[in-house]
This record gives structure tokens, C-alpha cells and sequence, in this order.
């Protein structure tokens, strides 16, 4: 296998050299020192992958970008710079991963074991024993991507999707012992594991999915989605193909265990993948009065209310940079760039990368966000203010943190844990445990009433971990379960 780096510094491209061929037998490593010198070698020959350092980039070597993208060569980035161009970079031009220095020899080992798995698997996909039958259903590679052939009879393809793609040998192994009724033929991608199906009837073939989630659910602890797409006359295979990919950006707003089901193509919503200066303004002025509702509300609203056509997770991921981007700015101005923030922040700059649910990168963002504000004025206004007042503050600004309870409210008071629930108790005239649930189903409620999230993500994003849980405390308080309460809206 052939691997392009190409590397300023001369000191690490050596090291890069040795810790690959001190893990990998069969590696060449050829080296470059600047990307003027690479880009030629792309248009004699496409390298299977790259390795590139990404602070030698500069705005004129942006059509080298394009070609990478255009030419869907595999490419690793490697960074000293954690600012929002080199992120933005990288999603754009469709990096694997960005790894910024000191990064560890196991992430980019890992990169490359799992391009080498999925080539040396690649040929036993194309001899699959379907392939070489003589069937008037035989679909190959080539029709995914390269011709325009139509198929002689209806079909319907199936994205089986999960959040890690070490998982996906397994759900190919599963999809090939199902037993699925009908012809049907299975494509390993490097993404999700793909089903062509030619169903003889629509609702059979879609109970047959439920029925693998439902066995999938029982014997494995990971999530999955399953993506449908039913082509219609006209279409070619390859166009199918396209239009099932682009639904499985939906996973992305609507999380893993469902199965979403689609006929008609949708084109993504346009968005400004950047916050206008009014909104900059905005994000300034909540993060100086650390008005941590106002920033929940706004970041819900604008994150967790999408409908149909969803637009680009892309772009998505981009204007949650442009978020953290204001965070940053915060973190200079009032100098809170202590190590343990710093590596918060870091992580979270990954989790907006990387995480494959949108509503997980909205939970990690806000828990950043108010332990930073917390931090950054004390964890307690001035003023004189009663123990309930400070108490009631803290749970206002923690009740979606479901580990959050009152040993940690008494922790930052600085008050004995007893002693608080007593004082608490006879000074407001209900329990802290009370107070504390009261405030996260009103959250809960605001959420029923003013989106279409499930069950689970209103509970979890109300600070409860598990559903039943919630569902018994919002009947206790509300007299009401939370289905009853959104149906009667």
C-alpha cells in the first residue's frame, strides 16, 4: 500500500516514517515537502491515501482542495493550528480527520489499518457468489457509481448506518445470513452497508427491516439506522444510490434506532453557515451576562427545531464552530485558558467534528458552555441574596446535567449537604428534590409543546438518563404522561 505525506518539517516526516513502518508491514511512505511539489503527482495517479500538513496550506492552494474532494482521494490531516479555518478546511474538502499536534501514533495507525481493511476486503465483495450467478437481478459496483443502467424491474435500497464504523463488518455478516424473501444483494461501502432489494410488495419488504432492527436491538449494544429509498420507474441505479446517500444525512437530526423511510427525493435546505454580526453581537452580550437560559433557548432553537428539508450536517457542523468560535473569544477576553478548559474545549471542537447526532453535540456544547460561565464569575453572583435564591440559580443553571444533584449544589455553596436540604426545605416550603424536578419538566414541557423530538430526547435533554424514569416524574408532578400532554396541545 502507498501512502503520500507530505510534511514541512523534516524531523517529524522521519518520525511519521518510523512509527508507520515500525507497526505496518507493507507500507511505502513517499514524502513531500510542500503541497506545490505533491499536487503534480494527483493528476498522473490517484494515491490510495495522504497524509498532509495543514499548516502549509495557503488561500492559493485552494484548487488543490477541489482536486482532492473531485478526485474522492482519502486524506488525513495533520495540524499545529485548533482555529476554525483549519476545521473548516477539512470538512470542506472532505478530510478523514484532522489530528492536531502532539497527537498519538495510535490515531494515525488506526487511519491506516482501517483503509487497509476495507481494500483488502473490496475484492471479495465484487466476486460475491450473487455477482457471478447469471440473474436478470445482478447489480455490480460499477452501476452505483459509474453507469446510467436502469434496472428491468422496480427496486428499493436500504442504508444500514451506525455511529462507529468498526461496527459495520458485523451488520454486513447479519444483513448476509437474514433471511430476507425476495432476491436482494449487499454492498459493503465505507460508511454504511448497502441492500438493494426487489420487493414484491412495499409493506413486506418494510416489516422486514423492523424485524432486523428488532433482532439487531436484541443481540447487539450498538445503535443503527436503516435508510429506505423506493426507486421509481424512471430512475437509474445510480441515481437511487445517490438519493438514498444524501437521506442518510437525516440520521444526523434523528438519531440511530429507527428506520426512515423516504419516496420522494428532497434537495437540502440552504443555510448561512456563518453567524451574521448581529448574532456575533448577540452570543457576546448572553456570554457577559452569562444569561445561561438565553443561550440554551437560542442554541435549541436554532439546532434542535430543523424540519424537512434538512440542510447540509455539513454546514451544520460549520456554524457550530462559528459558535464556539464566539466561545473562544470569551475564554481570551476574560483570560480563562487554564489547561482543564483548555482541553474541554478541544474535545468539544472533536465532538462537533465527529459526533454523528446533532442533539449529542448540542448536549456537550451547553455542558462546556456552563461550566465555563460558571468558572469564569464564581460560582455565585454578588448581592445579597438568600440560600434559596443561590440554590434556585444553580438549578437553573444545571438541571439538563442529570448527574448534577444536591451534593453538587452544596458543593459549590460551600454548605454542609444536610444543611442545605434542611434550610432549603423550610425556606422555600418544598424539597430541593422537588424544586430541582419541577424546573426540568418545565424544560420537558417547553420541549413537548414547541418541537418534535421523541420521548427519549425531551427526557434527556430535561436532564433525566432514562425515559421510564421520566415518564413516572412527569405523571407524578403533571398528572399526566408525556405523550397524553403533547396530544392534547
Amino acid at each position: 500500500m502507498e501512502i503520500h505525506l507530505v510534511a514541512k518539517d523534516e524531523l517529524e516526516a522521519q518520525g511519521i516514517r518510523w512509527m508507520i513502518e515500525s507497526h505496518l508491514s507493507g507500507i511505502r511512505l513517499i514524502l513531500w515537502e510542500t503541497i506545490e511539489q505533491f499536487e503534480p503527482s494527483i493528476e498522473k495517479q490517484q494515491p490510495p491515501f495522504v497524509i498532509l500538513d495543514m499548516d502549509g496550506w495557503r488561500a492559493e492552494n485552494e484548487h488543490f482542495g477541489e482536486s482532492l474532494r473531485q478526485k474522492g482521494i482519502r486524506w488525513l490531516g495533520i495540524s499545529s493550528e485548533r482555529i476554525f479555518q483549519t476545521a473548516y478546511r477539512a470538512l470542506r474538502f472532505r478530510a478523514e480527520d484532522v489530528l492536531f499536534r502532539p497527537f498519538s501514533p495510535t490515531d494515525v495507525i488506526k487511519h491506516i489499518q482501517q483503509l487497509r481493511y476495507q481494500l483488502r476486503n473490496a475484492p471479495s465483495y465484487f466476486t460475491n457468489k450473487i455477482l457471478e450467478e447469471a440473474d436478470s437481478f445482478a447489480i455490480h459496483y460499477p452501476d452505483l457509481f459509474l453507469t446510467e443502467r436502469a434496472h428491468e424491474s422496480p427496486i428499493a435500497m436500504a442504508a444500514f448506518l451506525t455511529p462507529h464504523s468498526m461496527t459495520l463488518p458485523l451488520v454486513y455478516d447479519e444483513l448476509q445470513r437474514y433471511p430476507f424473501t425476495g432476491r436482494n444483494q449487499i454492498f459493503a461501502l465505507s460508511d454504511f452497508i448497502l441492500s438493494v432489494q426487489e420487493p414484491k410488495e412495499a409493506d413486506v419488504f418494510k416489516e422486514e427491516y423492523q424485524a432486523f432492527l428488532a433482532r439487531w436491538k436484541e443481540r447487539m449494544d450498538e445503535p443503527l439506522a436503516i435508510v429506505i429509498k423506493t426507486a421509481s420507474s424512471d430512475d437509474s441505479i445510480k441515481t437511487t444510490y445517490k438519493q438514498t446517500r444524501r437521506l442518510t444525512r437525516q440520521v444526523f437530526f434523528e438519531g440511530y434506532d429507527i428506520i426512515l423511510a423516504e419516496n420522494e427525493g428532497m434537495s437540502p435546505r440552504e443555510m448561512d453557515p456563518f453567524l451574521t454580526p448581529l448574532e456575533q453581537r448577540q452570543w457576546i452580550e448572553m456570554l457577559e451576562k452569562r444569561d445561561t437560559k438565553a443561550i440554551r433557548d437560542w442554541v435549541e432553537q436554532e439546532f434542535l427545531t430543523y424540519e424537512k428539508p434538512y440542510p447540509d450536517p455539513e454546514i451544520v457542523r460549520i456554524r457550530l464552530t462559528s459558535v464556539l468560535a464566539q466561545v473562544r473569544r470569551h475564554m481570551k477576553s476574560y483570560e480563562l485558558q487554564s489547561a482543564s478548559l483548555e482541553a474541554v474545549y478541544h474535545e468539544v471542537f472533536q465532538q462537533i467534528v465527529h459526533l454523528p447526532v446533532i442533539y449529542q453535540i448540542i448536549n456537550e456544547l451547553l455542558l462546556f458552555i456552563d461550566r465555563l460561565l460558571l468558572q469564569d464569575h464564581g460560582s455565585l453572583k454578588e448581592g445579597p441574596r438568600t440560600l434559596v435564591e443561590k440554590a434556585r440559580e444553580l438549578i437553573e443553571s444545571n438541571y439538563w446535567d442529570a448527574q448534577w444533584n444536591l451534593a453538587a449544589c452544596a458543593e459549590t455553596l460551600r454548605i454542609n449537604k444536610s444543611t442545605l436540604s434542611r434550610r432549603f426545605a423550610a425556606e422555600s416550603g418544598q424539597t430541593f428534590r422537588d424544586t430541582l424536578h419541577q424546573v426540568r419538566l418545565r424544560e420537558a414541557k417547553r420541549l413537548l409543546k414547541e418541537t418534535d423530538l421523541s420521548l427519549e430526547e425531551v427526557a434527556r435533554l430535561a436532564g433525566y438518563t432514562h425515559q421510564t424514569y421520566f415518564n413516572a416524574k412527569f405523571k407524578q408532578f403533571e398528572s399526566n404522561t408525556p405523550s397524553a400532554y403533547r396530544s392534547g396541545l
